[in-house]
């Protein structure tokens, strides 16, 4: 019995300091969280006005010339597959790779983001684009710029027949999904054409031409933006869910701690009298 409560406290002390690591660790996350909520929610209003935009503008087109609503004869598309750089995220990963695995065929190429997907492509079949492996987060605009550039560069010189972002989708801090987001070649939404189409100043290849760049950059800077507070969302959810299990775990402890320590005693007790009575 005495051996029991040692057990049980060692058990205890154990759960204890997993506790506190949790602990700290989702106060980390949810201010994290709140930080790049913050910054989302400050880009959100931008990016709309911007789509609202392109959206008029894109569906009151005709025969437009631009390349980047032409359609590539390219035999393979490129997917850029986000992920985040450290674990301990619960299924955040597995989700979007589940997504991934299901998308891109051998004959793809593939931009892979962030170092958990990394370490699960590093056997893909697909080829690997190495130029952008030193990413990290979204805090990295630089970088973000340069994979936009490229994606653009590429779909001009005709590489590509579709050009997609694996990401995940912000619902709410409990709610997000992985999402297969087709980036090029643009489409037009007929069922959002305008009665009354805008006037294009200069003309309708100026404007289209001025505002397909800035479409381009804003789009996929929100997806990386919601991408990393949807990581940041699960890694607090996980640390919540750790933190709330550590403490079921030791009041459970506890309640048996106390039992062995009062079966020790009552032990130690029939013993002295035993010993007593002989």
């Amino acid at each position: 019995m005495p051996q029991e409560v040692t057990r049980i406290k060692k058990r205890i002390k154990s759960v204890s300091s997993s506790y506190k690591i949790t602990s700290a660790m989702k106060l980390v996350s949810t201010v994290k969280l709140k930080k790049w909520k913050n910054k989302m929610l400050a880009n959100k209003d931008y990016a709309l006005k911007i789509d609202e935009i392109a959206s008029i503008v894109f569906s009151s087109i005709e025969n437009s010339k631009n390349p980047f609503f032409q359609e590539r004869k390219a035999d393979k598309n490129l997917y850029i597959v986000l992920s985040s750089s450290l674990g301990l995220c619960g299924a955040y990963n597995n989700n979007i790779f589940r997504l991934a695995d299901s998308k891109i065929a051998e004959k793809d190429d593939a931009i892979i983001l962030g170092n958990k997907a990394i370490a699960h492509y590093k056997d893909g079949a697909f080829n690997h684009i190495e130029t952008f492996k030193d990413y990290s987060n979204v805090s990295n605009e630089k970088m973000i710029n340069s994979i936009i550039e490229f994606i653009k560069t590429e779909y001009l010189k005709g590489t590509y027949q579709e050009i997609h972002l694996i990401y995940t989708s912000y619902k709410n801090s409990l709610v997000f999904h992985p999402v297969d987001y087709m980036v090029l070649p643009l489409k037009v939404d007929l069922e959002k054409k305008e009665a009354y189409p805008p006037i294009m100043e200069p003309n309708q290849e100026a404007l289209i031409d001025a505002l397909i760049p800035i479409y381009l950059t804003n789009s996929v800077y929100a997806k990386f933006l919601e991408s990393e507070v949807c990581e940041q969302a699960a890694r607090s959810n996980a640390m919540e869910n750790a933190t709330k299990n550590a403490e079921e775990l030791l009041e459970n402890l506890q309640i048996e701690f106390n039992k062995a320590r009062q079966g020790a005693i009552t032990q130690e007790i029939t013993e002295i009298v035993g010993a007593s009575q002989s």
